[in-house]
């Protein structure tokens, strides 16, 4: 088996995505790597899916934690529903670790019947840099390693004749098979996919508790402030001098008396007889 160490960055084999994980979350621990690859099926399907099971995984195992922590009570929401959702895909990618890991030694067994040893593959590969950020990914990066030699021996036996003495059913058993080994690792990326669905409508839900929880704390505290200052207006009146009542004095009511009194012999005298 010959191998060129040809690194390929990031940003050229991931040019098909468009979620841009690592520019939007460049906070995230991340563990560098690569994968060697030889298999331009294989590439494809790790262009397109590698991101979504990142973003996927990450959102789960680290940022649903995070917006449902309970700060005041050191607590976390529906904690449950995330170790289901990663015990769920843990055990999907078990499967696909043994479904690869049986095919591939079934295959070690075939070549070495027909007189082969796997070392006398020959492909080119390339080492195409990564960036992990939670174990499911570093998983999904081996079972891209597994399947990509897998494909490489079932077109080996398929060059030497050893799939079947008819060509013709040699090619359909290494279509079929190269059929089924997309379907398994398209059905890891849709499976995380249900998984983050699930655990983003809790994070939704818990989000929109707490705004309602924030505005009917804000209305309580301006109701709060409303009959706070109400009363410091009542409180501030109560205090404040009133203004004296205007007194008359002995003299000044002496005084309106007799004007008074001319006033009524003003209108006797002027009366009509």
């Amino acid at each position: 088996m010959t191998s060129t160490p040809q690194k390929l960055p990031m940003k050229k084999w991931m040019r098909s995505s468009s979620i841009h994980f690592f520019e939007r979350n460049q906070d995230a621990l991340s563990a560098p790597g690569y994968v060697s690859l030889s298999s331009a099926m294989i590439v494809k399907i790790m262009a397109s899916g590698f991101e979504v099971i990142t973003r996927d995984t990450f959102f789960i195992t680290c940022r649903a934690r995070q917006i449902l922590s309970d700060n005041l009570h050191k607590k976390i929401y529906s904690e449950e529903e995330i170790f289901k959702a990663e015990h769920a895909i843990n055990g999907h990618l078990e499967k696909l670790h043994e479904y690869f890991d049986t095919r591939i030694k079934q295959g070690e067994q075939k070549l070495q019947g027909a007189g082969f040893e796997i070392d006398e593959i020959q492909r080119l590969v390339s080492n195409y840099e990564t960036l992990t950020v939670t174990n499911a990914v570093t998983q999904y990066l081996d079972l891209l390693s597994k399947a990509d030699l897998y494909t490489a021996i079932l077109h080996y036996l398929w060059l030497t004749s050893e799939l079947s003495d008819n060509p013709d059913e040699a090619m359909r058993v290494k279509l079929k098979t190269e059929r089924e080994i997309r379907e398994n690792l398209f059905n890891i990326t849709r499976f995380t996919q249900s998984q983050y669905s699930t655990v983003r409508r809790i994070c939704n839900g818990v989000i929109e508790q707490r705004r309602l929880e924030r505005e009917q704390q804000s209305e309580r505290d301006r109701q709060r402030h409303l009959q706070k200052t109400d009363i410091n207006n009542k409180q501030e009146q109560a205090k404040s001098p009133k203004p004296e009542k205007e007194t008359i004095g002995p003299v000044a009511q002496q005084v309106i008396q007799a004007a008074q009194l001319d006033l009524n012999t003003l209108d006797m005298a002027t009366a009509p007889a």
